[in-house]
């Protein structure tokens, strides 16, 4: 098996791919919990999934071996950042922790699926039904 099993994910990354919508979630998660306490910022969160949406969008098509290898590392460092232990997260409402939570799982989702070819039950739901309403 090679990885990423594909090399351009379902043939352009600019497609509305549920990868960039998880990313969107959580950067407004980001956006809505970073003016809520003083010299403490989501950082890990902020700057996992921006590396997760760039290496998704601008480096899995020309390099697909570094833009998935990227694309995981990005959404690790977002997942880790979001439910570390005692980290700034567990200091923000906790509605907002389970929003980019959800958009994690969203945009991992998709990364699972173009980039180790293991079906994965958001990638089934968004080809069976949103993307006909989309398109």
């Amino acid at each position: 098996m090679t990885f990423p099993v594909e090399r351009v994910p379902d043939g352009s990354v600019w497609l509305p791919h549920h990868l960039v919508w998880g990313v969107l979630v959580v950067l407004l998660a980001v956006w809505v919990v970073s003016d809520n306490l003083p010299r403490q910022e989501p950082l890990a969160a902020m700057v996992g999934i921006l590396l997760a949406g760039f290496a998704f969008l601008f480096i899995w098509r020309p390099y697909p071996f570094a833009g998935a290898v990227l694309t995981f590392a990005g959404l690790g460092l977002a997942t880790l950042g979001v439910l570390y232990p005692g980290g700034v997260w567990s200091q923000y409402p906790l509605q907002w922790r389970l929003v980019a939570l959800v958009g994690l799982l969203v945009a991992l989702d998709d990364a699972i699926s173009h980039g180790l070819g293991v079906w994965t039950p958001f990638d089934w739901a968004w080809n069976a039904y949103l993307l006909p309403l989309i398109l």
